[in-house]
């Protein structure tokens, strides 16, 4: 079954509206994320310009931690070894080389049945690359291939 998304959130508006009861907010669990560049309407493409995907592999109930982790570093909020999130700093590099706001990003959230988080990032992954190899010229800053899945057979090519 295919990947369904959240809708994109500019980053800023996600934060402003962190108390609305109207905001959606990123699930606990069984997710993957995805940071672009523009937002989408139906799916995201390259159009969308993305920038990098992830998720937590496992059944840890950490996700919606995990993009907090994403967007603390994102914005800067680490130091020498001290960060969370790795793609969150390359983030915030690319935002200073391209004299971008990380505010004015996208961040949306997928999930899929049957669940599979290994899956879901091959899925994820597979909407930008036919290959992992070509991720820098989809726009992908992620430096790691997301892990192939042993229960299901499925790699990222």
């Amino acid at each position: 079954m295919p990947l369904i998304w959240s809708k994109p959130y500019k980053i800023s508006q996600l934060l402003q509206n962190c108390h609305s009861e109207d905001q959606d907010w990123p699930p606990h669990e069984k997710a993957v994320y995805l940071v672009t560049r523009l937002g989408w309407r139906t799916k995201p493409s390259l159009r969308s310009h993305p920038l990098y995907i992830g998720g937590n592999t496992g059944v840890s109930k950490r996700f919606c931690t995990r993009v907090g982790d994403l967007i603390a570093d994102l914005y800067g909020f680490f130091d020498g070894n001290t960060g969370h999130h790795s793609g969150g700093q390359s983030l915030y590099w690319w935002c200073q080389e391209n004299n971008v706001h990380p505010g004015d990003l996208h961040l949306a959230w997928a999930t899929r049945r049957p669940w599979c988080s290994r899956c879901a990032e091959i899925e994820l992954a597979s909407l930008f690359v036919s290959e992992w190899e070509n991720r820098a010229s989809a726009g992908l800053l992620n430096k790691n291939r997301p892990p192939a899945c042993i229960e299901h057979g499925l790699n990222c090519a």
